[in-house]
C-alpha cells in the first residue's frame, strides 16, 4: 500500500536562535502553516532545503495563528541539513511536508522513563509538555557539555538528570580520562544502571545501537509492558540519514 502524500508548505526562515553548543532553533513562517495540523507530541515533518536534501525533524512548537513553527536542529557532522541550518538567515527558503508520526501511548502508567540524546531532545520535550500532571517523569538527557542543559518548565513529579559527555570518567585501568564518551554510550550506561519503577512506561530515542540496548534491558531485565516501551533510533554511528 502506498502512503498518502502529505501536504507541503512553502516556508521561509524568520529567526535563528542558538540553544546549546550543538542545537539551534530555526523559526519558519509560511502562509499555509495554520493548516499544518499538529495533533500530538513527537509529530515530525520532512524539511527540504534549496539544494534538494530532505531530513525529518520534530515540530518543537506550532503557532497556527502566527503561521509559524520552531524546528530545533542538531549541528553535527557534515550533513546537508545541518550545514544549511548552521548558516540559515531570515529570508532563506525551504519546504515542509507533513506532519507524520504516531501518538505515543503510555496507557494508564503512573511513571514514565523519558530519555534522549540531543538528536531526540526536541521530541522528548514535546512528550514532556503533553503529559498529564499526574504522571511522574524520570528524565535522562545526554548532551555534549554541562552548559548544554536546557531550562525546563516547573512540573511536579519531574526528576531530571542531564548527562554531559565531556565530564571526566574513570578508566578501567584506574586513571581518569578527559576525552568525551562516544555519543549514546553515556545515556545507555546510565539507563542500564537506573532504577525503573515496576509497570512504568518508557520513551527512549537517540543513537540506534544505544537505544536498542536499552530497549532490550527494559523488556527483558525490567519486564516493562511491551506496548508501553517506545524506542526509536534517530541516527546511527557510521550511517548517513539512518532510518529506524
Amino acid at each position: 500500500m502506498f502512503r498518502r502524500p502529505r501536504p507541503t508548505h512553502d516556508v521561509e526562515v524568520i529567526a535563528t536562535t542558538p540553544l546549546t553548543s550543538t542545537l539551534t532553533r530555526i523559526t519558519l513562517a509560511g502562509p499555509t502553516l495554520s493548516e499544518l495540523g499538529i495533533e500530538h507530541p513527537t509529530q515530525w515533518v520532512k524539511l527540504t532545503i534549496p539544494e534538494g536534501a530532505s531530513r525529518a525533524y520534530t515540530i518543537r512548537h506550532h503557532r497556527p495563528a502566527e503561521r509559524e513553527v520552531d524546528i530545533d536542529v542538531v549541528l553535527h557532522g557534515n550533513g546537508p541539513a545541518a550545514r544549511w541550518a548552521s548558516v540559515a538567515r531570515p529570508g532563506d527558503r525551504a519546504r515542509l511536508a507533513g506532519p507524520r508520526g504516531r501518538r505515543p501511548d503510555f496507557g494508564d502508567a503512573a511513571d514514565l522513563l523519558l530519555a534522549a540524546d540531543e538528536s531526540a531532545l526536541p521530541a522528548a520535550l514535546t512528550v514532556l509538555d503533553g503529559l498529564p500532571a499526574t504522571v511522574r517523569v524520570f528524565a535522562y538527557f545526554e548532551v555534549a557539555t554541562a552548559a548544554d542543559a536546557l531550562p525546563l518548565a516547573s512540573r511536579a513529579g519531574l526528576t531530571t538528570a542531564w548527562l554531559p559527555r565531556d565530564e571526566p570518567r574513570d578508566d578501567p585501568r584506574g586513571s581518569r580520562r578527559d576525552d568525551p564518551r562516544p555519543k549514546g554510550r553515556l545515556l545507555a550506561d546510565t539507563l542500564l544502571a537506573a532504577d525503573v519503577p515496576a509497570g512504568a512506561a518508557a520513551w527512549i530515542a537517540g543513537e540506534a545501537t544505544a537505544v536498542a540496548t536499552v530497549r532490550r534491558h527494559l523488556l527483558t531485565d525490567r519486564a516493562l509492558p511491551r506496548d508501553r516501551v517506545h524506542a526509536k533510533g534517530y541516527w546511527k554511528h557510521g550511517e548517513a540519514d539512518h532510518k529506524d
